[in-house]
């Protein structure tokens, strides 16, 4: 059914469909049901103590007995000073925010993700077939995944570091178009230097590297599948294509917003976590990106709006929300995984049918 088998042989599945982690979308319910449809779900744990770590590995076990993706921030993001503060003008706005919604006062820094090294250790305790990192890749974590027979993948987003993840011992490079929602997967320059287009970077990575390679970025339907494919890569890893689909642990305020938005609603933005990611604009965004003065280091921006965010969950109030999304939002559709699935594979085979006899 598909030419390039690379992948396919590479993890053990039948289609050359990736569902991305998406930290805090994902369940072991999506990710069962991408498996069981032929692709490859993938949980997002960063946040995942090692103990819930076991229970959710457990969880997608028991909803599928197909290969399987987890995802984990590289080491060196959790690490920042504990003594860390916010300027005087993002201190005032918190504090403002607090005031308006009765939070009390705004809580210090507090660490939010990992730790990376215990969770390691429970993927490879669990033997997860598949395992990704974000941010970059360490040689020994690749290595100390790949003693359990684990196949190791990370995102790049320009040639150099793709290179470099192949150099570090990886089995696929993610090539992260600047048009993905989330985090970008940045670990080299700067990322106003790597919003490089899904179009214009996957071909490169796939002249640089010799693994196979992964195109994620805007791809929303058959039509970004094949056009990926015909750029010499793989497999397409979809993320904002799968968050409208019921199974999602959505706030309603996010699902809502992601079925009104259109490309333009969405930024590359440092204001929520500190670290670059694209997300639909909301009040919070905006109003933080105008202070005049330096933004606080991920993940402690990230922190200190985490009674904020909460606030703002628990009143569906999607200006407070992180609301990832990527640029393909306005061609999302509200489908089960398993209906997605199949008309992703049905309609692109018929496309690249139709193609090949014009």
């Amino acid at each position: 059914m598909w030419n390039d088998r690379k992948v396919l042989d590479l993890f053990g599945i039948e289609h050359p469909i990736i569902q991305a982690p998406m930290a805090g979308a994902t369940n072991p319910v999506v990710v069962a049901g991408v498996s069981n449809a032929g692709g490859l779900g993938s949980f997002g744990a960063a946040g995942s103590p090692p103990e819930k770590l076991h229970e959710t590995v457990a969880a997608i076990r028991k909803g599928t007995g197909r290969p399987f993706n987890i995802n984990l921030f590289a080491a060196h993001t959790e690490e920042f000073d504990r003594d860390v503060r916010p300027g005087p003008q993002l201190a005032g706005k918190l504090a403002a925010y607090h005031a308006e919604f009765g939070l009390g006062a705004v809580p210090d820094p507090a660490p939010m993700f990992g730790p990376f090294d215990d969770q390691l250790d429970v993927l490879v305790e669990e033997n997860v077939p598949v395992i990704s990192f974000h941010f970059g890749a360490d040689p020994i974590a690749v290595e100390k995944a790949h003693s359990s027979g684990a196949v190791v993948l990370s995102s790049a987003t320009t040639v150099a570091e793709a290179i470099a993840l192949e150099d570090a011992g990886v089995d696929a490079v993610i090539a992260q178009g600047a048009e993905a929602g989330g985090h970008r997967g940045t670990f080299t320059i700067d990322y106003k230097k790597a919003l490089i287009g899904t179009m214009a970077l996957v071909p490169q990575v796939v002249d640089a590297v010799r693994v196979p390679v992964i195109a994620a970025g805007g791809i929303m339907d058959a039509r970004g599948v094949v056009a990926c494919l015909a750029l010499g890569a793989s497999a397409v890893q979809m993320g904002t294509a799968f968050l409208c689909c019921p199974e999602t642990s959505l706030l309603d305020g996010w699902r809502a917003s992601l079925q009104r938005a259109a490309a333009e609603d969405t930024k590359v933005t440092t204001a929520l976590s500190g670290r670059p990611a694209r997300g639909i604009q909301n009040r919070y965004i905006e109003e933080v990106e105008a202070l005049n003065e330096a933004l606080l280091p991920y993940p402690a921006q990230y922190s200190v709006s985490r009674t904020l965010r909460k606030s703002g969950a628990e009143r569906n109030d999607t200006d407070f929300m992180s609301m990832w999304a990527g640029q393909g939002v306005g061609l999302i559709r509200n489908q089960p995984v398993a209906d997605l699935m199949r008309d992703l594979v049905n309609d692109s085979q018929e496309l690249i049918s139709r193609l090949a006899k014009r």
